[in-house]
């Protein structure tokens, strides 16, 4: 079965790049790229949301969902480091696979995908869909 991740992001965004992360994000240091996706279409909405700080009236409504397919080279970390961010950027730095599995913060249970784009087998990943996304305004508590 093919490992499959989901990620939402502003339209002008919807790459794998690995751009939206070059300032540093909790796995990587700044000028490391790395595409931040999740296991689960929901996962991936809540993740979204919870760096969304601004009133819901007040969000761009350009999104969109990518449905990706990564590359079956996983490294797994099974729970969160004491530095994420140190292991995160050894990982990429030693290239030891083309995909992370890591755990969410936002939800404990749920797992983050993140894609080494500059890892050989990171040519594989294929962006399979790209569709219009509005958030619930229940997510705002309205």
């Amino acid at each position: 079965m093919a490992l499959i991740g989901w990620q939402v992001c502003r339209e002008h965004q919807a790459d794998l790049t690995g751009r939206q992360a070059e300032d540093g994000e909790r796995w990587n240091g700044p000028g490391r790229l790395v595409a931040y996706l999740s296991e689960h279409p929901a996962l991936a909405v809540l993740e979204m949301r919870a760096h969304l700080d601004k009133p819901y009236d007040e969000i761009v409504h350009d999104h969109v969902l990518m449905r990706v397919s990564l590359p079956d080279d996983v490294e797994e970390v099974a729970a969160m480091p004491q530095d994420p961010r140190a292991h995160g950027d050894a990982w990429l730095r030693e290239g030891r696979s083309a995909v992370l599995r890591v755990p969410s913060i936002v939800v404990q249970e749920g797992r983050n995908l993140l894609l080494n784009v500059r890892h050989p087998r990171a040519a594989e990943a294929r962006l399979l869909a790209c569709t219009p996304f509005r958030f619930d305004r229940r997510l705002w508590g309205g």
